[in-house]
């Protein structure tokens, strides 16, 4: 495992694990890494989950916890924990399952289906990350950024005896429905990103190669992100090879990987799941949905958002937005993106002191 280590000086206490978990990859059952991040904070209170979305990584969400553990002497609830873990072929995770990511995909071409991952092994990998040790008896709530809003509604939805959540934060949740028509803004973006992601360019000679080249041609995206978040980005988002073909730079997520995770279908759920989702969380002492969305609308559209709080029933506890960000919200305003948690959070703290 790597020993790399987040710039500690003044910076909230945290630790690096990796889990050994019991997945699957299609129908085929693996055990998968997890590298995670935790912050132990206190003996008491809610334990917080970040999932990023596709091409994150579990340290882009440090400057957001860092601000929030600064700021936790003047909140109104209590922090047991913050975990951020990586996706199976995301960040340092990538690395650590490369042969069985590989191999899966060997079999795919073999026998002629695609050997990628996909949300819904996401969602057993997210299962088992919750039903483990460290995890057990802990009040959960998870903190879901765009992509892995889908995973979250599945893990809660699609398997029996899944761990149970206190809360759900749902920041850009790109979720999608069957109804969903091929002129919806997320249908047209997703199937720009599907072609976009095998064409891109993903090879450099360095890291600083890279970060300048995304810089110079990344049509605007990276120069709108937080200088922090895009240096744990390159740190941790790509990967120095050395193999046949040379020395060189890339990305721990695989285009061929990344591509089909932008497909409508990868992020399409029954509008009933996401209801059932906001009506498990709203009963029973459960502190709710929580939705935060962005300003500025980039993917998700206000008929989107309508469709979304539509099919949850109107269940949603809380909706919140963080002014002046794009969809990339945690890479563009992690300080903001932190406030607007805190506020959240407050919430979660009021209603569980008054269930108590």
């Amino acid at each position: 495992m790597s020993t790399r280590t987040l710039d500690s000086t003044s910076l909230p206490s945290r630790e690096r694990h990796v889990l050994s978990l019991c997945a699957t990859l299609g129908d085929v059952a693996v055990t998968l890494q997890c590298s995670a991040l935790r912050y132990p904070v206190s003996h008491r209170g809610v334990t917080l989950l970040f999932t990023h979305g596709i091409t994150g990584h579990k340290e882009e969400y440090h400057p957001v916890i860092t601000r929030l553990l600064r700021l936790s002497d003047k909140a109104k609830y209590a922090i047991r924990e913050i975990w951020s873990i990586d996706f199976p072929n995301h960040g340092e995770t990538a690395i650590l399952n490369r042969a069985v990511l590989d191999q899966h995909k060997a079999r795919g071409i073999r026998g002629g289906f695609d050997g990628t991952c996909t949300t819904l092994d996401y969602a057993v990998y997210l299962n088992a990350f919750l039903a483990s040790p460290p995890l057990r008896a802990h009040d959960v709530v998870g903190m879901a950024h765009s992509g892995s809003c889908t995973v979250w509604v599945h893990a809660l939805t699609k398997f029996p005896n899944a761990p149970s959540v206190h809360a759900l934060i749902l920041l850009e949740p790109t979720l999608m429905f069957p109804s969903l028509s091929p002129t919806d803004r997320r249908s047209i973006h997703g199937a720009a990103n599907v072609r976009g992601a095998l064409a891109k360019r993903d090879r450099w000679s360095s890291r600083a190669d890279a970060r300048r080249w995304l810089l110079e041609n990344g049509k605007g995206v990276w120069t709108k992100w937080d200088e922090r978040v895009l240096d744990l980005f390159m740190e941790y988002a790509f990967e120095d090879v050395s193999s046949s073909e040379g020395s060189y730079t890339t990305p721990t997520l695989r285009k061929d990987e990344e591509s089909p995770l932008y497909a409508c279908l990868a992020h399409t759920i029954e509008p009933s799941q996401l209801a059932r989702v906001c009506a498990g969380l709203s009963a029973d002492g459960k502190q709710g949905a929580h939705i935060i969305w962005a300003e500025v609308e980039e993917f998700i559209s206000k008929t989107a958002k309508a469709d979304i709080v539509d099919a949850a029933g109107h269940r949603v506890a809380t909706q919140r937005t963080v002014k002046s960000a794009g969809h990339l919200v945690p890479q563009q305003k992690p300080d903001e993106l932190a406030d607007a948690l805190i506020e959240v959070l407050s919430v979660i703290g009021r209603g569980l002191k008054a269930s108590l």
